[in-house]
């Protein structure tokens, strides 16, 4: 019924298969709204207001003394036609901004202010007393002086979430046994600096493939970071996951790498 196309259809379809597709059939119905009217048991009736024919249910028309087209002419019905309802009790309050009255209703009694202006501007001046309570103190990282809470001021105080990773990494003070989750056991393989470290030399590459050139978002994973010279043969984990010797690289480049007897696999030792 929308393109013309001659279908194939069972006999026992005849009657109800019109379209050759979904998409067809929503053209057709979108083209023509009046398409299934029969099937609806709506009424006309008029609009309270203007007197325009609309359809509506058996129930809205038994349910409702008055029916709008929309709700234009609903609020026009309330304003111009319909009798105003009895007014509730309203009480007098003063605005505790401007020192004004203004008029609410009883259940509103604990209303302060007269309206938004006022609302904002009590709002500003107490985030201005609240900013003026503030001490400066300085990050525990950088020595940089920034305001804080006094009640959010601590032993150890860092301007950013940076700042304090540099810092815990560094001084290894959730690492090993200091960590309050050790249970004893090996230090993990590549030294307890080696997640901060390996995070450094992502963002030192900016995030892409040193051999290859392919880029993380494109990767749609976390790079891998490869020691230029083998963990295993270095002693010393700072000096192993030292920056210069990690190099960011992706996982199939990664085992390129690592093939062959150029560079031993850990996995061999």
């Amino acid at each position: 019924m929308n393109c013309q196309i001659m279908i194939k259809v069972k006999p026992s379809h005849y009657e109800r298969k019109k379209f050759c597709s979904r998409k067809c059939k929503g053209e057709f119905q979108s083209k023509d709204l009046s398409f299934n009217r029969h099937l609806s048991k709506k009424q006309e009736v008029a609009c309270s207001y203007c007197r325009k024919l609309i359809l509506r249910k058996n129930c809205d028309i038994k349910n409702h003394s008055n029916l709008f087209c929309d709700r234009e002419c609903n609020t026009l019905f309330k304003r111009e036609v319909q009798p105003p309802g009895p007014k509730k009790d309203r009480i007098t309050l003063i605005c505790q901004e401007c020192q004004k009255p203004f008029e609410v209703i009883k259940s509103r009694k604990s209303a302060k202010y007269c309206g938004k202006n006022c609302l904002g501007k009590a709002n500003g001046r107490r985030a201005k007393e609240k900013l003026s309570k503030q001490v400066t103190v300085e990050c525990s990282n950088c020595g940089k002086r920034f305001n804080k809470k006094p009640s959010g001021v601590r032993t150890l105080n860092f301007c950013t979430v940076n700042c304090m990773g540099i810092y815990y990494s560094e001084r290894e003070l959730f690492s090993g046994e200091n960590s309050g989750t050790w249970r004893g056991g090996k230090v993990t393989y590549y030294g307890p600096n080696w997640l901060a470290q390996r995070r450094a030399a992502r963002e030192r590459d900016n995030f892409t493939c040193q051999r290859c050139g392919l880029g993380e978002s494109l990767y749609g994973q976390e790079l891998s970071v490869h020691h230029l010279i083998p963990f295993a043969k270095i002693n010393d984990y700072l000096v192993a996951n030292d920056l210069s010797n990690l190099l960011s690289v992706c996982e199939p480049c990664h085992r390129i790498i690592h093939s062959g007897d150029n560079h031993p696999s850990k996995f061999k030792q």
